[in-house]
């Protein structure tokens, strides 16, 4: 059984570094008074960065925002960190926290107190949690650590474990060095590379085609029931009878091409990596027998409705060059298409509206509505 903390509803900066450092031991000769630097979003830390910022760059590098203007606000955090006057910069705090060691201490080999640490905090959601970079003396990040904030996350930091686990032999994911089952804490190399942009290419799909399960076929019709019970779990506004048109589209019982799913195939949790491909990360959703096109619409769909586009994503993927190519590949018909985006769309809809992002489950309602035009 997993106990992982749960936080309050305001997260403090003390409680977010109570949850990255849990207490080990009753000893105090593993607590140091440390000196850390916070980056807020509102009222919560965001980042957290203890001891000696310019060793932070590599980990401050590695974050890219899409929005222009955060962008410019973050190349000043990266340029102040680097020459050391980030506590200088408006909006961070500096303050001292006591930081107790003896977890990392007893459970990380190699481990050292005298390593900088760089903490994101997620957003507050159901799969909250945080991730802590380990960065050793000459300046490189050791480990990557992830710790859960609510019960949910630490559900999602172990499945995310095991299949990394099972995708071991794939060399452009984190490798698993530590888990703890019982907090739900997990501990991964961390992948050198390069932020990815926006867009599709050649390198998106062969790792998408990586992907493929061998010898393992599914069926549309075989999520029915699932995407249905969804649903009906749901309390919302929205026009049932729409879902009930969309739900009828996945009856579509022709065998398909089985693949991992990765669920949040999007560029920030992609990398360039040093030999010149992409490295995949957040493996927390992930499930390991599901169908085609679903990692596809994920990153297709997102670009749309964070970037303000047209809304013709059907459209759009539907002309791709690249996945036309992966709907040869594969045998996926042009019959199983309609089909396959609106159990993506639902299973999207459903979960963001759990979530309580209602512009997100807005968009993919919207989406729905205009995928059973199409389709008709």
């Amino acid at each position: 059984m997993v106990t992982s903390i749960e936080a309050p509803p305001l997260l403090s900066t003390a409680d977010a570094l109570r949850i990255a450092f849990p207490a080990q031991s009753v000893s105090d000769a593993t607590v140091d008074e440390r000196r850390v630097c916070v980056i807020a979003q509102g009222v919560e830390p965001r980042w957290i960065i203890l001891g000696d910022t310019r060793k932070a760059s590599s980990v401050l590098s590695s974050w890219k925002p899409w929005n222009l203007s955060s962008r410019v606000k973050w190349s000043a955090v990266q340029i102040a960190a680097y020459l050391k006057l980030l506590p200088n910069v408006p909006g961070v705090q500096s303050a001292s926290y006591p930081i107790d060691y003896s977890y990392w201490l007893q459970n990380l080999a190699g481990f050292s107190r005298d390593w900088n640490t760089v903490i994101h905090v997620g957003n507050s959601s159901h799969t909250r949690k945080a991730i802590l970079f380990f960065i050793a003396e000459d300046g490189r990040v050791k480990f990557a650590a992830k710790v859960p904030i609510v019960h949910g996350a630490a559900d999602a930091i172990l499945n995310e474990s095991a299949m990394l686990r099972r995708l071991r032999a794939y060399e452009y994911l984190p490798k698993v060095l530590f888990e703890d089952a019982a907090r739900g804490i997990a501990v991964q190399t961390w992948l050198e590379g390069k932020p990815v942009s926006r867009g599709f290419t050649p390198a998106h799909l062969n790792l998408l085609n990586s992907l493929v399960n061998p010898g393992d076929t599914a069926r549309v019709s075989d999520f029915q029931f699932e995407s249905k019970a969804e649903l009906d779990a749901l309390d919302h506004p929205f026009d049932r009878s729409v879902f009930d048109r969309a739900l009828e589209m996945l009856d579509y019982d022709q065998p398909l091409q089985g693949f991992i799913e990765h669920r949040d195939f999007a560029p920030w949790n992609l990398k360039w990596l040093p030999t010149g491909t992409l490295g995949l990360l957040d493996w927390e959703w992930s499930v390991s027998h599901s169908l085609p096109w679903q990692d596809i619409c994920r990153m297709f769909y997102l670009d749309d409705v964070h970037f303000n586009g047209p809304g013709t994503v059907w459209q759009t993927m539907t002309s791709n060059r690249l996945l036309q190519d992966y709907c040869r590949k594969f045998e996926v018909p042009r019959a199983a298409l309609p089909p396959l985006t609106m159990r993506y769309l639902l299973r999207a809809f459903a979960m963001d509206w759990a979530c309580g992002n209602d512009r997100l489950a807005r968009y993919s309602f919207s989406q729905i509505k205009e995928l059973l035009q199409v389709s008709t």
